[in-house]
């Protein structure tokens, strides 16, 4: 479920990742739809493939949360480390996690189905508005970008063409003090805003913060925590994620403006620190969506005292942006 903020969160090689769901939908239809075919030699000696496809997904999974832990506690995190090694496996064993990758998996076969296995690409697709970024001040792009090299999760194409949003200090720390609070995040509780008129088609605001920066929440019930879902045109549907408890503005049927406060920042559902996650997608069904390549207007690069204007363009991964309304004098 790679909605999460990737450097805080364990990813896999993208083939390994990629592989893994071929796998598991291949061994899914032999086991419960066709076991008889599993009598053919071919297809018998195809299933033991995926197998160790699989044990070989968990394995660089278990290493990698081995690893991590360590990370945190070099840096003296003594407890966020301690809750990581409890709340990973508990995450990989929840129910509603287990069942968000399930939907994940059908609905990223459905959508490449739907698009003949040509999904959108920046070349082809022709947006139907225009979108400007949604926050107040400069922020980092932490993931997301045009490409495979910058992509929040180019395997996946439901968030391809998502971001990642949060807000650094000069030295690129994400907080202030040590870290151990959702409020010494500089961007947990900053103004989320519409990124073009629209009308509000769903939200959620009652999905607990999960108070433990740096750690998965274990005890999250949907990948998306708290979130508002726009409609700016047909197929054309604006997603805002992980948004602070309770601080969402408007409710389904409420149409907003652009630059409209909806929410804040927050650090619910499937994430690992206060950051937002953004993107524009062709269906409201976040698991039968396809993510947009759409290209953001009036927006800035920032780079110290430098700010460079861009009329229309792809943010990318590294970056520091910001709408030009809200950018620091060149």
């Amino acid at each position: 479920m790679p909605i999460g903020l990737r450097g805080r969160t364990m990813r896999l090689p993208p083939w390994l990742e990629k592989g893994s769901y071929l796998a598991l939908l291949y061994s899914l239809l032999l086991e419960f739809l066709v076991p008889e075919l599993k009598k053919v030699w071919a297809i018998k000696l195809g299933l033991y493939l995926a197998y160790a496809i699989l044990l070989l997904y968990l394995l660089i999974w278990v290493l990698q949360f081995l690893m991590w832990p360590l990370h945190l506690v070099l840096k003296r995190r003594y407890t966020s480390a301690a809750i990581s090694l409890i709340s990973l496996p508990l995450s990989l064993i929840s129910p509603p996690m287990l069942a968000t990758s399930l939907l994940q998996l059908i609905g990223e076969l459905a959508v490449r189905a739907r698009y003949r296995f040509r999904p959108p690409t920046p070349e082809a697709y022709r947006q139907q508005v225009s979108y400007t970024l949604p926050f107040k001040g400069v922020w980092w792009v932490g993931n997301g970008g045009p490409d495979a090299s910058t992509s929040h999760s180019w395997h996946l194409v439901g968030q391809r063409y998502a971001y990642d949003f949060l807000i650094t200090d000069e030295s690129g720390k994400t907080y202030r003090h040590d870290g151990w609070r959702l409020e010494d995040y500089y961007a947990f509780g900053a103004p989320v805003l519409a990124p073009a008129d629209g009308v509000v088609v769903a939200v959620q605001n009652r999905h607990h913060d999960c108070p433990w920066p740096g750690v998965l929440d274990p005890f999250a019930w949907s990948i998306l925590g708290n979130y508002v879902l726009i409609r700016h045109a047909d197929n054309e549907y604006s997603l805002l994620a992980h948004l602070r408890r309770g601080s969402v503005k408007v409710r389904p049927g409420d149409r907003v403006l652009r630059g409209q406060i909806v929410g804040e920042c927050g650090n619910s559902g499937n994430s690992s620190e206060p950051h937002l996650h953004f993107q524009v997608q062709d269906h409201p069904n976040f698991f039968l969506a396809a993510s947009l390549p759409v290209r953001y207007s009036r927006w800035s690069r920032v780079k110290g005292e430098d700010c460079q204007r861009v009329e229309e363009g792809f943010p990318v991964r590294g970056e520091h942006v910001a709408n030009c309304e809200s950018a620091p004098n060149p």
